[in-house]
């Protein structure tokens, strides 16, 4: 009998994620090796491998049977050529990396969107309410939960129902980049879920941003 996983969604646009690296994240996400996620989605271990390292294109129902078995629905949007970009918290899923053991935000990345999102206030519902997909990456996916919340109760609007699934983090996380200092305010959001960054190390002042 195949195994069951909770059900999650996970979207696909041209710009936000690499198929290789999506399916890496997802297969993380699900805590599965690449012989128990062959097992499951019934897709060869050297197909997954191949496509995880960018060297095949897959095919829409290989990717389903592979997003199934890890316990994620896949969704697929066709855009037209000149689609304007729409800043979505999902696009940052993969805004990170790990060096020499030890986690790397892309900073520029968070903050550009984050920036976009002070421009145009009246984009961020729809950029918080797509559930993102599996960063592979507890941190990045509490951060973004984080920050989805903080958005949303800043703008007044009820918060992302995904978020409700991401849990808080078991060790608390300070990157060194972060400018923690006592004078400085970590969202209530943030500390809720562990996650020690202060707002001016993501939001800027809004008289600068832009400028």
């Amino acid at each position: 009998m195949r195994e069951r996983f909770a059900t999650r969604t996970v979207c696909i646009y041209a710009y936000s994620m690499e198929i290789g690296r999506l399916v890496v994240s997802a297969k993380d996400s699900a805590g599965l090796s690449i012989r128990k996620l062959s097992r499951h989605a019934q897709v060869a271990g050297s197909t997954i491998t191949r496509i995880q390292a960018g060297a095949v294109d897959p095919s829409v129902q290989t990717l389903e049977r592979i997003f199934e078995a890890a316990g994620f629905d896949l969704h697929i949007a066709a855009l037209r050529h000149g689609t304007p970009h729409r800043p979505r918290l999902s696009a940052l899923s993969d805004a990170w990396a790990r060096a020499n053991g030890r986690l790397r935000l892309d900073w520029p990345r968070w903050r550009a969107l984050l920036d976009e999102l002070a421009r145009h206030p009246e984009l961020t519902p729809e950029a918080i309410y797509e559930a993102p997909p599996p960063a592979g990456e507890p941190i990045v996916d509490t951060l973004l939960a984080a920050i989805a919340e903080k958005l949303a109760d800043d703008a007044q609007l009820p918060r992302p129902a995904w978020t409700v699934s991401v849990p808080a983090l078991h060790e608390p996380y300070e990157p060194p980049i972060a400018r923690v200092m006592t004078e400085r305010e970590i969202p209530s959001q943030f500390r809720e879920r562990g996650v020690s960054i202060d707002a001016q190390s993501l939001w800027r002042d809004r008289s600068t941003v832009g400028v």
